[in-house]
C-alpha cells in the first residue's frame, strides 16, 4: 500500500500513517512454506465438512429372520397339504412334482389346507428343472363359477386337440385366482397372473399396474427394466420368493428385488381372501421343487 504524499499532509501525519502500515503488516500471520514437492497453499476459505444426517436408511431384510412367521411345511411330510398323490411327494426336504414326455401331468395344485387368508406375507424357495412351468397361487379358489358368477368373463376352455395326460387335471386341485407366475424360461417369472379369467397376465415384471372396472389394466409406474430384473433370477437354482398381499395391493419380490406390483380396484375380479397352492403346469417337462415355506398373518384375523 502506498500513501501519496501531498502538500496538505504534514510530516507528523505522514509518520503516523507509515507506522500504522508497519503495524498492520506485522500483525498478519506469516505464510507457511509448502513442504518439498508440494505446491504452495492458496488462500481461501476452509473446506466445509458435511453435516451428519439425523436420518438412518432402512436396513435390508434378513430373509432367514422368521420372527412372527409360521412354518407350513416341515420338510418331511405333506401334512397340512392336499393334492393328487400321483403327482406330489417330498424328496430331499422339498415338495416335488414331475412331468415327463412319457408321464405327462396336467396342470394341478398342492393346496395348503390351513385355511383361507386375506392379508398375509408368504416366503418360500422354488427351483425348476428342465423346461417345466410352475407358479404359486394365493387368494384362490377351486370354485370358479362361485367366484365369477355365470356372466363374468373368464378364460376359454381347453383346446379340442392337445397332448394326452397320464395324470389329467382334476377340479379338486385346480385353483383359480391371483398368483405368482414362474416358468423355467423365466419369460413371465415374477408376474402377477390370474388363472381362470380373461385378465391372465396382469402385472408384468418391472411394472406397477392398476386394474379398474371396464378397462384394461394400466401401467402407472416402473420398477425397472424387465430384462434387467430377469438377471436377478437363478435359472435351474433356488430362488427366494416373497409375496405380500395387503388389501388391494399385491407385491411380488424375488431374490430381494421387487418384480411386480398390482393395485386391483376391479370388483369383478378382486379376491380379498382364498387358498394358497403350489403348482405344476402341463407345459414343458421337468420337475418343480418347493421348500422353506413360511406364512405371516398381517391383520390378525387368522386363516378361516
Amino acid at each position: 500500500m502506498r500513501f501519496p504524499r501531498t502538500r496538505a499532509m504534514s510530516p507528523a501525519l505522514w509518520m503516523a500513517a507509515a507506522a500504522a502500515m508497519v503495524a498492520f503488516t506485522l500483525a498478519r500471520p506469516a505464510a507457511r512454506a509448502a513442504p518439498a514437492g508440494q505446491a504452495p497453499a492458496t488462500a481461501g476459505p476452509a473446506a466445509a465438512r458435511p453435516r451428519p444426517s439425523p436420518f438412518v436408511p432402512p436396513q435390508p431384510l434378513d430373509y432367514d429372520d422368521q420372527d412372527g412367521w409360521t412354518s407350513i411345511f416341515a420338510g418331511a411330510t405333506l401334512t397340512g397339504w392336499d393334492g393328487n398323490p400321483a403327482v406330489w411327494r417330498v424328496e430331499d426336504g422339498a415338495i416335488t412334482a414331475e412331468s415327463t414326455a412319457d408321464h405327462r401331468v396336467g396342470s394341478t395344485h398342492l393346496i395348503w389346507r390351513g385355511g383361507e387368508l386375506d392379508d398375509f406375507e408368504l416366503k418360500l424357495e422354488i427351483k425348476l428343472d428342465g423346461d417345466i412351468h410352475s407358479g404359486i397361487a394365493y387368494r384362490s379358489t377351486t370354485d370358479l363359477a362361485g367366484w365369477l358368477g355365470p356372466s363374468a368373463p373368464r378364460a376359454g376352455g381347453a383346446a379340442a386337440r392337445g397332448p394326452v395326460f397320464q395324470v389329467p387335471a382334476d377340479p379338486r386341485w385346480t385353483l383359480y385366482g391371483p398368483g405368482l407366475d414362474f416358468d423355467a424360461d423365466l419369460q413371465m417369472a415374477g408376474n402377477v397372473e390370474e388363472r381362470g379369467t380373461t385378465r391372465r397376465e396382469i402385472a408384468w415384471r418391472g411394472g406397477i399396474v392398476r386394474a379398474a372396472p371396464g378397462v384394461r389394466p394400466r401401467l402407472i409406474g416402473s420398477l425397472g427394466d424387465a430384462d434387467a430384473l430377469r438377471a436377478f433370477l437363478v435359472p435351474g437354482g433356488w430362488n427366494q420368493i416373497h409375496i405380500i398381499a395387503r388389501g388391494r395391493e399385491l407385491t411380488h419380490i424375488v431374490n430381494g428385488h421387487v418384480m411386480a406390483i398390482l393395485i386391483d380396484d376391479d370388483p369383478t375380479f378382486f379376491r380379498a381372501r382364498g387358498d394358497i397352492g403350489l403348482q405344476i403346469e402341463q407345459y414343458g417337462a421337468g420337475r418343480v421343487h418347493f421348500r422353506r415355506i413360511w406364512i405371516k398373518d398381517l391383520d390378525g384375523s387368522g386363516a378361516r
